[in-house]
């Protein structure tokens, strides 16, 4: 493999706590641990930007740094500042020749198209409002310049609908480097779930559930701000344990016996007006599977691509509290065998590296 040079584009800070974020700092590092030179263009100011700090933070493993150029002018973001953006990194990629451009901006996309930059788009929901006229009803989602467009999912094409030769079907992926190889778990006593706490991630679910597993211990790790701590103070087996860093991720589900993904059937996101439950791939899903553990998840399309039921993981096929409340019980009794789902979770968690990922688009751009 020759080295590159490898350019990302996205619309965020890399100071914020999104999983948006935490995606494009891996992908970053990770082209640059294949030794390529790798740029990160972003849209927004990272103040008090330290790279030693985001290495120590998200465990990074590329043994040199990856560079970010920040071209926002503004600190508000609308459609003006967005196009504004996209115009910037065009001008940019011109005098800058790369190899491999990646984007995970829509509208920089369809500006990159009309300066006939090729590159590669990455897409994680369906699109809205004007994003969606530019790219869908306008037809640049099919644009010559963009070679492949990368889904979260193969649930996401539904979406879309998007010819197989177009499409580059890519979810997330985990360091599994690490994690350390766990034992066999022989007697449940925690439970733990990590991630944010948006409508439908089931945290009201999990709450129901501590009340009645008392034997068990409840932690969730996320932003506290956006729970009503007085409904949950006397819940003594159920701790909000906060925000905390990608680095002791690791850690704290090395030390759970369960590992939750209640999603329901209307999953929120950052922006707002967008289901994401048919087709979403979360980030904590391979962090899940890298730690060797039970994960019980819903059972959703995206999440099926790569959770099988009763093999790596167990499935509920309802949202609703009888059904969890029964999973647990079966687990609880026996019913399965953990030490196989355990060993099965491993297998499952090397197939979705982010170096293999880096390496199928890397592979892409070469067909």
């Amino acid at each position: 493999m020759h080295k590159m040079k490898v350019t990302y584009i996205a619309e965020t800070s890399l100071t914020n706590k999104s999983a948006y974020s935490h995606h494009v700092i891996k992908m970053c590092d990770t082209f640059t641990k294949l030794d390529h030179d790798t740029i990160l263009i972003t849209s927004k100011k990272n103040f008090n930007f330290n790279y030693k700090k985001l290495k120590n933070d998200f465990a990074l493993k590329g043994k040199k740094s990856f560079k970010v150029l920040s071209f926002a002018k503004f600190n508000s973001e609308n459609f003006f500042t967005r196009i504004l953006f996209g115009i910037k990194a065009a001008v940019f990629l011109k005098n800058h020749k790369a190899d491999l451009i990646l984007s995970r901006s829509i509208i920089t996309s369809f500006i990159l198209s009309l300066f006939k930059i090729h590159h590669f788009l990455e897409i994680h929901s369906e699109l809205k409002s004007f994003t969606k006229f530019i790219m869908v009803n306008l037809n640049f989602i099919n644009s010559d310049y963009i070679v492949k467009i990368i889904l979260i999912s193969k649930a996401l094409n539904k979406v879309f609908n998007l010819e197989n030769k177009k499409i580059l079907i890519l979810h997330d992926g985990v360091d599994i480097d690490n994690f350390k190889r766990q034992k066999i778990i022989n007697n449940i006593k925690s439970a733990s779930y990590i991630g944010s706490f948006y409508k439908g991630r089931g945290i009201k679910l999990i709450t129901n559930l501590a009340k009645n597993f008392g034997n068990l211990k409840f932690n969730l790790y996320g932003d506290k701000s956006k729970v009503l701590k007085s409904k949950i103070s006397k819940i003594k087996n159920l701790k909000f344990c906060g925000f905390v860093k990608y680095k002791e991720v690791p850690k704290i589900l090395s030390k759970s016996d369960i590992l939750l993904m209640p999603y329901s059937n209307n999953v929120e996101v950052r922006a707002k007006g967008i289901n994401t439950a048919k087709y979403c791939s979360p980030l904590k899903m391979f962090d899940y599977l890298a730690a060797g553990k039970i994960i019980i998840s819903s059972k959703l399309d995206g999440i099926n691509e790569v959770l099988k039921h009763n093999k790596n993981a167990i499935l509920v096929k309802n949202f609703d509290y009888k059904s969890w409340e029964k999973s647990i019980f079966e687990i609880l009794d026996g019913k399965y065998n953990i030490k196989n789902i355990q060993k099965n979770s491993l297998k499952t968690a090397q197939n979705f590296t982010w170096e293999k990922r880096a390496k199928k688009i890397i592979k892409a751009r070469r067909i």
